[in-house]
């Protein structure tokens, strides 16, 4: 398997030869600290397992989708993602206080409310 990325921002994965993967990334990725693994499963499959860090790592920059044009999210797990995403933010800001048991209502898409 042959797997790159170019400025953070451009990924390709081939394996024998086979293009599985060519696109521009939804947004920018950490290089260094992402991760491409090809790995074998019963009945003769393949896995492509992408772990890719985020370089914009706020709550505004929840991903809709692995390549700009291809490989939408899930609607009901990108809701989850930015969800959670949010219930962390809340946490980072208010560190004396749980919010793991905290259920998410109202306006939550794209980092939720600004708090001043």
């Amino acid at each position: 398997a042959v797997v790159s990325t170019q400025s953070g921002h451009y990924g390709r994965g081939s394996v024998n030869g086979k293009e599985v993967l060519s696109g521009k990334l939804f947004a920018s990725i950490v290089c260094d600290e992402s991760t491409w693994t090809l790995e074998d499963h019963e009945d003769n499959c393949r896995i492509i397992r992408i772990f890719l860090v985020k370089g914009n790592k706020t709550p505004q920059s929840c991903w809709t989708s692995l390549l700009q044009d291809k490989y939408p999210a899930d609607m009901d797990t990108l809701d989850k993602m930015q969800k959670k995403i949010l219930q962390e933010r809340y946490q980072s800001e208010n560190p004396g206080f749980d919010f793991s048991q905290a259920e998410v209502t109202g306006n939550y898409q794209n980092g939720g409310p600004t708090l001043s």
